[in-house]
């Protein structure tokens, strides 16, 4: 099933835009490189890209260099993962992220 949210912030600039929307679907698996919506336990619902897995575990950074560093994120549960960006549509119409 496939769903939209709505993007906030600079933290994934370039490949998405503060104000693009989102379409994203349920991951069957997780790959490095990919975006993904997390809830994160502290900083609520937030997308960032996967930087890696160990065990049941991700690290996820932004893309920015405004973005929140990865040691503050932490290593995150993967069943804390929501989503994953397969699209993002902004004022130059639709691309992958």
């Amino acid at each position: 099933m496939l769903s939209v949210i709505k993007a906030r912030g600079v933290s994934m600039q370039p490949a998405i835009d503060d104000g693009d929307y989102l379409i994203t679907k349920k991951p069957r698996t997780y790959r490095a490189g990919l975006i993904y919506v997390i809830e994160h336990i502290d900083l609520g619902r937030i997308v960032k890209r996967l930087e890696r897995i160990d065990g049941a575990h991700g690290y996820f950074s932004g893309d920015n260099k405004a973005s929140t560093a990865q040691s503050l994120i932490g290593k995150v549960e993967l069943s804390r993962i929501r989503a994953q960006v397969i699209y993002v549509v902004g004022p130059s119409g639709l691309r992958r992220p």
